[in-house]
């Protein structure tokens, strides 16, 4: 599903009285908030929507990796990452199905 698809999704499926292109900005500034709050936070900064999950910033650890080509090692250095924790609706509403 792209931004796209949501944007026509909310738009096909709710009855509110936006236009196309005001759904398609929210959706983009939400967004642009979670990403915003992410990038500019450390390892530890969550971001918490209750009753879907958490997003937050995690320590990666440098690791040696391979070249799948030359198959030469390489140093991966320590960085950070986004990693998501599903909350406890969202699973019960995945294990439902």
């Amino acid at each position: 599903m792209t931004k796209i698809d949501i944007v026509e999704w909310i738009l096909d499926n709710k009855d509110i009285n936006l236009t196309k292109k005001d759904i398609k900005i929210i959706v983009d500034e939400l967004f642009s908030l979670i990403e915003n709050e992410l990038k500019n936070g450390q390892d530890g900064k969550k971001i918490q929507i209750s009753g879907f999950g958490t997003f937050f910033v995690k320590k990666r650890k440098a690791k040696v990796g391979r070249n799948p080509r030359t198959n030469e090692e390489k140093i991966v250095p320590e960085r950070l990452g986004v990693s998501f924790k599903p909350g406890k609706k969202l699973i019960n509403e995945i294990n439902s199905i």
